[in-house]
């Protein structure tokens, strides 16, 4: 140690009994941790501006009373083997006040995310091959952007956005998605526009509707805003409508979080009748929809459904998507399409949160879709994803025709399937990932987290020959239970 900042108290006493006082508390608040050297008695004693035979003293009183130790060539060092008595009252008082101090409710904290860079094979759900994104041409994009950047460009801009991004947006998802007439805010990701919207919707103790096969990560949103998950039933046609008119008689419900179009975790895709008994329902009771559609060009049967938003006459629909599919995770690029109505409530509970947006990134990606190079990538990964999906298929089918125990459905769009493994998937997920293989079991999807028996299996994130070496391992621990 170079240095050690003391302070000396002003009490009516011998000066090597202050400084003595001084380094004792220094060890008792934590500033001097055992077996820390302190600095030289002559560096020490210049710092304190005073004679070192009276530094000197003060040390040796310490030694005395097992504070600090002496040893030849090393100097003076914090005992290591600290008493518990000698934490003193400023430790203790410590100890005893953090707790009440920071008491916050954190049953809305959501589980730490694995490291997937520590997995051989990670059949992680909804995470694109990051290893196939045209770096270089979208680097001519961002070096566009930053040869002379605009002033405002560099300033704090509009907290909805960049403009320039906004209208390829607009243009983009009147083309891509049929959704018109409603005003867009940028986010940093979906993540932000789900708290957001919650922000906007809630006041602690209201009910949210949540699919109970549904993603945790907005459930953690809605309940940092104050919400209470009211979980409506899953089949295999996406959100059991009958399940929620049980629910919205039972309690008022003050908004309904849905996936229609990849129902996550299951894959399904709402239909078009539910889907109008759904938009009934909300309008005839006045209960907003936050439409989450995270993957929507990604779709492979035939063309995906329209959005609801892109049908929204009652102004019911709060649409949410992301740019973390299509660009990567890192470029934490959402936004949100909302009626005109909301826009202003919105703008201003974002600058609350986050002031601004990555104006330099997001003139990066406005150039890129002007360019029409947005729309390449996508038409190229989707064929990409649907030769994964297939390929994925046939090895289940292979696995399922030898023996293994398995079922699944070939899924319409996404990035990933819905495998019933057919005994608890939170175990084999567990084996799996001691054998660094990453798969999502069914009970991190239930709002109650009870067990299940199926696995989501991202097939996006690897080629074929990973996939098949991957799910080769998993098979392999599938037929040997511990």
């Amino acid at each position: 140690m170079k240095q050690l900042h003391l302070q000396l108290s002003d009490q009516k006493k011998a000066l090597y009994l202050k400084i003595a006082d001084a380094i004792r508390a220094a060890i008792r608040t934590g500033q001097l941790k055992p077996g820390e050297k302190l600095p030289s008695t002559r560096r020490l004693a210049e710092e304190l501006q005073v004679h070192r035979h009276t530094l000197m003293n003060a040390l040796n009183e310490l030694v005395a009373e097992g504070w600090l130790e002496a040893r030849q060539r090393q100097g003076y060092l914090v005992s290591e083997q600290l008493p518990a008595e000698f934490l003193g009252v400023e430790r203790q008082a410590n100890v005893k006040r953090a707790p009440h101090v920071w008491s916050i409710e954190q049953d809305f904290l959501l589980q730490d995310l694995p490291d997937h860079s520590n997995y051989e094979f990670s059949f992680r759900s909804g995470a694109p091959d990051l290893r196939l994104f045209p770096y270089q041409e979208f680097k001519s994009h961002l070096a566009d952007t930053l040869r002379v950047p605009a002033p405002e460009l560099l300033d704090y801009g509009n907290p909805a956005g960049h403009e320039p991004l906004i209208q390829q947006l607009e243009i983009f998802l009147r083309r891509m998605r049929g959704i018109q007439g409603k005003k867009i805010v940028m986010t940093h990701g979906s993540q932000e526009a789900l708290y957001l919207a919650a922000r906007l919707l809630v006041k602690p103790g209201d009910y949210v509707a949540v699919e109970n096969q549904g993603y945790p990560s907005a459930w953690g949103a809605f309940k940092a805003a104050g919400a209470q998950l009211l979980p409506i039933e899953v089949d295999e046609g996406g959100l059991c409508l009958e399940s929620l008119e049980r629910q919205i008689k039972k309690q008022p419900v003050r908004f309904i979080y849905i996936t229609p179009l990849h129902q996550y975790p299951t894959t399904s895709t709402l239909s078009v009748s539910r889907r109008m008994q759904l938009y009934e329902i909300a309008s005839r009771e006045g209960i907003p929809i936050v439409e989450d559609d995270y993957d929507h060009e990604y779709h492979y049967r035939c063309q995906p459904l329209p959005p609801l938003a892109a049908e929204d006459p009652a102004e019911r629909v709060i649409y949410i998507s992301t740019f973390s599919k299509v660009l990567f995770p890192a470029s934490r690029l959402g936004f949100m399409a909302v009626p005109e109505g909301l826009y202003s409530a919105l703008v201003a509970y974002r600058k609350i949160l986050s002031q601004q947006n990555e104006t330099l990134l997001q003139d990066a990606v406005a150039r890129w879709m002007e360019s029409g190079g947005l729309e390449r990538h996508l038409r190229k990964m989707c064929k990409v994803y649907e030769q994964r999906r297939n390929f994925m298929a046939k090895q289940l089918m292979s696995a399922q025709e030898s023996g293994l125990k398995l079922s699944f459905k070939l899924p319409d769009g996404g990035m990933a399937f819905w495998v019933n493994c057919f005994q608890d998937s939170g175990e084999l997920a567990e084996r799996a990932k001691r054998r660094g293989i990453f798969v999502h079991p069914e009970w991190a999807f239930h709002v109650d987290q009870k067990p299940g028996t199926h696995l989501r299996l991202g097939f996006a994130g690897q080629n074929q020959e990973e996939i098949q070496r991957g799910l080769k391992a998993l098979f392999d621990l599938w037929r040997t239970p511990d």
